[in-house]
C-alpha cells in the first residue's frame, strides 16, 4: 500500500475534511481515501444513465416473479403514499 502526501491544501479544505472524518468516525487518512474513492467512482459513472449504473451495482441479480408481481400490485394501489427517502 502506498502513501500520498498532499501539498498546498488550503486550511478551509483541511478543516472540512477533518470535520467529515470526525462525523464519520474515521481517521483523517481514512476519510481522505473514502472521499477520493467516492469522487473517482462518480467520475467513472458520469454520463451513464441511472439504469446502467443500477445494472452495474446489481450485476446478474434479478427479481423473481413473486417480487415483480408484488411491485406491480403496490404501484397500482390507488391511494398509496409517496415514498419517504429519509
Amino acid at each position: 500500500m502506498g502513501d500520498l502526501l498532499l501539498r498546498g491544501m488550503d486550511d478551509a479544505l483541511k478543516i472540512e475534511l477533518q470535520e467529515s472524518a470526525r462525523r464519520n468516525g474515521r481517521s483523517l487518512s481514512d476519510e481522505a481515501i473514502v472521499q477520493i474513492r467516492s469522487a473517482l467512482e462518480r467520475e467513472q459513472h458520469r454520463g451513464q444513465a441511472a439504469g446502467q449504473r443500477l445494472r452495474a451495482v446489481l450485476g446478474d441479480a434479478k427479481f423473481d416473479d413473486d417480487e415483480l408481481h408484488a411491485i406491480e400490485a403496490f404501484r397500482k394501489q390507488p391511494d398509496r403514499s409517496p415514498p419517504d427517502f429519509k
